[in-house]
């Protein structure tokens, strides 16, 4: 069921007459930290952060099941968004260890879990659905203490799933999946036939469309949802595979400003990789160096690993139920989070993978998505900052 900001507001107070508060502060927080929505043994719904040693930093309940965060780049500050078809946007303070407002978001429209802020921190731009119209669009939320809405832009597509800005501070990049929904239908797939999937630019100044991009039309059921860019601007896609379960489908695709082409291009996998991944991905990202990314498949059990430079695949390894990566500051590094409870940690130069053993992560199954506070891409928003 979705959650309105009042319905979100009544459980906040429900909660604090309990006894049992919004926030469970559990330390200090530290700047580089790990972020990640999860589902308790008792099927309660958290946002938890910890660090790269395993230490939980803070817990905090949150009113149905998260999805994905936008981070601020310079205010301890960050939004946990709803899954879809929810409603809510929590925006949390790292820093003091609380819940400390919500998104308005209307009640015509729903998240659709993803969100980015522009570099010079002013505002949020968050993927949301026009459901009576049938349309995508991005809310424009003020990063102030109470994160009005104060507009939205068309997203050029239906289903605008993750959200990502360029290095310009102008630039959004929309990953529309093409797949039409409704909350009447909560996770229902409207439109399977007829998907028109689309990787858009988008000027979030002026609101027009700088650059449609798609795959060959032959491939107009493999959704675009789940992006990760580098300080290079380059965009790599993750996708999910609509139709026939036998067909055999790219699922990882690059767009390179510095190309002449100028298209979104597959990534070249080896097929028994490919069958492998059971045409899901669930999420991806690049490395710190931003050279390699590491892709979840969590259909397929396993996490798969390409070399964006030199556009080929690496390897892959076995890791049961993940979904959730993220990057370390060490290149070719990373953490996966598990709807198992574990949490791992992934170096593909070194062939290695161990457990962050912290009993304090234990029993947590952990969600679609992890988020790393000081990755490459927030270290590229800092240095924005700083011209």
């Amino acid at each position: 069921m979705a959650t309105d900001r009042r319905s979100f507001l009544q459980i906040a107070a429900a909660s604090w007459i309990s006894g049992i508060p919004l926030s469970h502060s559990v330390a200090s927080v530290k700047s580089d930290y790990y972020i990640g929505a999860y589902a308790s043994g008792n099927g309660e719904y958290h946002v938890g952060g910890f660090d790269i040693g395993g230490k939980l930093i803070w817990d905090i309940p949150l009113p149905a099941r998260g999805h994905s965060f936008a981070i601020h780049p310079y205010r301890q500050i960050f939004v946990c968004f709803a899954r879809r078809p929810g409603r809510f946007g929590l925006v949390v303070d790292a820093d003091q260890n609380f819940a400390s407002g919500f998104l308005d978001i209307p009640a015509q429209r729903h998240s659709f879990g993803h969100g980015v802020f522009s570099i010079d921190g002013e505002f949020l731009y968050a993927s949301e659905n026009d459901f009576q119209n049938q349309r995508g669009v991005i809310g424009i939320y003020s990063a102030d203490e109470q994160f009005s809405r104060v507009g939205e832009l068309d997203s050029y597509g239906i289903g605008p799933h993750d959200i990502r800005m360029l290095s310009d501070n102008r630039t959004l990049v929309v990953a529309n999946g093409g797949i039409m929904t409704h909350p009447s239908f909560p996770r229902t797939k409207l439109n399977l036939p007829t998907m028109a999937p689309s990787l858009c630019l988008v000027d979030r100044v002026t609101g027009e469309l700088v650059q449609k991009l798609k795959l060959d039309p032959s491939f107009h059921q493999l959704s675009i949802r789940h992006l990760t860019i580098n300080q290079d601007d380059v965009v790599v896609a993750a996708m999910q595979y609509e139709g026939y379960r036998g067909d055999l489908v790219p699922l990882v695709a690059v767009y390179d400003p510095r190309k002449s082409n100028n298209q979104l291009n597959p990534l070249a996998t080896p097929t028994d990789e490919l069958r492998a991944m059971k045409q899901y991905c669930g999420s991806v990202c690049f490395d710190s160096e931003g050279k390699k990314i590491a892709v979840s498949a969590p259909r397929g059990n396993v996490v798969a690993f390409w070399d964006v430079e030199a556009t080929s695949f690496i390897t892959s390894i076995p890791i049961s139920d993940c979904s959730a990566v993220a990057p370390t500051h060490t290149a070719g590094e990373f953490v996966a989070a598990t709807g198992n409870g574990e949490v791992l940690l992934a170096n593909i130069k070194q062939g290695s993978i161990s457990t962050l053993r912290a009993s304090t992560l234990d029993q947590r199954r952990w969600d679609n998505h992890l988020t790393h506070s000081n990755q490459s891409e927030f270290k590229l928003q800092v240095e924005y900052l700083s011209l």
